[in-house]
């Protein structure tokens, strides 16, 4: 029988944030924030970086985490085909901009949104920990793979191979404490691509904690009703 991934979660309400900021002049260089307490979270939220999928479908994940005492904001970013320094560079921008007002930062980014969370460890300061859920940790084999309709080729406009300074599995975490979490179901981000990154950065050293979880797929990731809340929660709590 055919796995078929639990959607569930995009028929949730998106509840509306408490305000909605901006880090630059782009109409995507924009950020929601729902209030919480003293240590802020950012999001960053996946679609394999293409435009039709924007940061409103992590609002009722937003919320939930505001509900247990933090300040979240979720991030949008440009996503224009092609063009991955644009997207990169609103990252970067868009984090320091927000660490520079609500201190050091705990980001969660899945899918797309997870491997520009591990892309910023490198290149990004002042961030706290991450939390890398379902995470795109491979560039070259997703790109080799053609997934998701060559997302990576499409993602990159070149070969995975032509830009290693925006693949993980080139670049350090820098000494954050990270956590990726994966499901062993995933069909979106198949769990060969969590199991290269992991070995990779074990190699290397890397200050990595890896959860898998059996009978989980790609979108239960940032489900807060899920089986996967509670590892998150606690991922959160080692801080």
């Amino acid at each position: 029988m055919t796995y078929v991934e639990d959607r569930s979660v995009f028929d949730k309400p998106e509840p509306q944030p408490d305000f909605v900021g901006k880090y630059g002049e782009h109409p995507d260089q924009v950020f929601d924030v729902f209030r919480g307490g003293s240590q802020a979270i950012l999001l960053i939220h996946g679609g394999y970086w293409r435009p039709e999928y924007d940061r409103k479908h992590l609002r009722n994940f937003a919320q939930a985490f505001a509900k247990l005492g933090y300040t979240v904001i979720s991030i949008e970013y440009r996503r224009i085909p092609g063009s991955p320094d644009s997207m990169v560079s609103d990252i970067k921008d868009g984090i320091t901009y927000l660490n520079n007002k609500y201190g050091n930062l705990i980001v969660i980014g899945h899918s797309a949104g997870g491997h520009l969370a591990l892309w910023a460890a490198e290149n990004v300061k002042g961030i706290k920990k991450i939390i890398a859920l379902a995470p795109v940790g491979d560039l070259a084999t997703v790109d080799a793979r053609d997934l998701d309709k060559s997302a990576a080729r499409e993602f990159l406009g070149v070969p995975a191979t032509a830009r290693p300074d925006l693949d993980p599995m080139t670049l350090s975490l820098m000494g954050i404490p990270t956590t990726v979490i994966h499901g062993e179901l995933d069909i979106w981000v198949p769990l060969d691509i969590a199991h290269n990154y992991v070995q990779r950065k074990k190699v290397q050293g890397e200050p990595l904690n890896y959860v898998e979880l059996a009978g989980i797929g790609h979108f239960e990731m940032i489900d807060c009703d899920s089986v996967v809340w509670p590892h998150i929660v606690k991922e959160l709590s080692f801080q």
